[in-house]
């Protein structure tokens, strides 16, 4: 409630506002004119009204009474429509209830309010996906490096904030963070628990604690660094990934690895290889089964009897994964090489992508080798480059918005905000600087090849 004050577009003041009730979360909003609105609502709502309703005492204690009895956090009065001020009666309903009352000028529309609640959850929720996304990578190179479990813990904190407690068998055994206990006396702290073999990680914080999905993912990573202490599965991991991308390079027989599969309770057909990140192997070793897992420095592979594992590991884990089609023994070069380009996409677009994924120009063009698109960027996209950077034209990013609107001259003037003709312009630019014109479907398809490959080139 003290952050609905301070922003100065809702134009709210307090008229009755605890001070103890400022640190209030309010959920959502919710306009009525009824005396009594408790059957919609959940609890946590700041109840917005313009009084029609409000001619008595009588009336004003029946508001309060219901507001508090559904749990909304206080209500917001706005004035100018029906009420010059606020009430008196439903002033002292307020205070004799220690419900905050807000107060809305004539103009400042209460939808206002709402539009800014849900736009702090999209943030918070996109906070939350982006702690996640930015965290996992950084636990799995601490797995790679042999990292405590304490520094796991601690770089954990230093992303999602609050307190982290590792408890096995009753007692703690890590702590990192600096989040307040949970023996402070504070009636504001949250905690999220997640279970690990033989006790349970705890988080501890205050308002908006980080996303369930994330502590569970947590604890598996702790799960691992706790139980990784058999150093042959790992050595055999490691030498599986060197055999695996020997088969992908096409420098060893597959039929190498049929030992390793046997062991593994795998057969020799219908074979899904699926490629994550680096550092996954342990996560994947407990979770997919049966599975052979190989452990390379920079990814993870494993070879399973179908998808459904391969699915169902992704969801739980919550780790971007490409996998590919279904392959004999014999063929396993290629689920390989289906596998390495499904991750790639599935990095930049997605947690999961399969063989259908594959089958689009952008597709295609991972599975191309670098070398293979230079002269794309260097023929196409590189007299561009050059014209923009020297005259300070647009050619390119003209040609990106072409091309993402399909070769529309109109959309990509709306886009660009302008002329048609200045369009039509530019793109006859981009003809005489590279040979290759837009308006032409082949031309357009090996410029967006040029701008693809030029956009994955290694800066090194």
């Amino acid at each position: 409630m003290r952050e609905l004050l301070a922003v100065g577009s809702l134009r709210l003041r307090g008229h009755n506002v605890p001070d103890a009730a400022l640190d209030r979360p309010v959920r959502w909003v919710h306009s009525t004119e009824l005396t009594d609105p408790s059957a919609y609502l959940r609890g946590g709502e700041l109840v917005c009204t313009v009084g029609t309703t409000l001619t008595d005492a009588e009336h004003c204690a029946r508001l309060v009474d219901a507001v508090v009895g559904a749990g909304a956090v206080g209500i917001c009065f706005g004035i100018g429509d029906v009420h010059d001020e606020v009430p008196q009666p439903l002033v002292q309903a307020c205070r004799a209830a220690g419900l905050p009352l807000l107060v809305a000028p004539l103009g400042a529309p209460f939808s206002a309010i709402g539009e800014y609640l849900a736009s702090r959850r999209v943030e918070t929720e996109t906070a939350h996906l982006r702690a996640r996304d930015a965290l996992l990578p950084r636990l799995l190179a601490g797995l790679r490096g042999h990292a405590s479990v304490v520094d796991l813990l601690q770089e954990a904190a230093r992303h999602i904030g609050g307190r982290l407690e590792l408890r096995l068998d009753d007692q703690t055994v890590a702590v990192a963070g600096s989040g307040r206990t949970t023996d402070d006396p504070s009636t504001d702290l949250v905690t999220t628990t997640a279970r690990v073999a033989g006790g349970e990680l705890v988080w501890t914080g205050l308002h908006e604690h980080p996303d369930a999905t994330l502590v569970e993912q947590l604890s598996r990573v702790v799960e691992v660094a706790l139980g990784e202490r058999d150093v042959e599965a790992a050595l055999e991991r490691e030498r599986v990934g060197q055999l695996l991308l020997l088969v992908q390079e096409r420098l060893l027989n597959p039929t190498a690895l049929a030992p390793f599969l046997e062991q593994a309770g795998l057969g020799p057909a219908e074979l899904v290889v699926s490629c994550w990140p680096g550092g996954a192997a342990g996560l994947l070793a407990r979770r997919l089964r049966p599975a052979l897992v190989g452990e390379a420095p920079s990814i993870c592979m494993a070879v399973t009897g179908g998808t459904d594992p391969v699915t169902a590991a992704a969801t739980e884990l919550g780790l971007a994964c490409g996998y590919g089609s279904p392959v004999p023994l014999g063929q396993l070069s290629q689920g390989l090489s289906q596998a390495h380009a499904a991750l790639e996409l599935a990095s930049s677009h997605g947690r999961l992508v399969g063989p259908e994924g594959l089958l689009s120009l952008e597709g295609l063009l991972e599975q191309q080798p670098a070398g293979r698109l230079e002269p794309f960027v260097d023929q196409l996209a590189g007299p561009l480059l050059a014209s923009d950077a020297d005259r300070g034209t647009e050619h390119i990013s003209t040609l990106r918005s072409f091309l993402a609107n399909n070769g529309s001259l109109q959309a990509t003037a709306r886009d660009q905000y302008l002329h048609v003709n200045t369009v039509r312009h530019r793109l006859a630019r981009v003809r005489d600087l590279t040979g290759r014109d837009p308006l032409v479907f082949a031309d357009r398809v090996a410029l967006a090849i040029a701008l693809w490959a030029y956009d994955r080139r290694d800066p090194g």
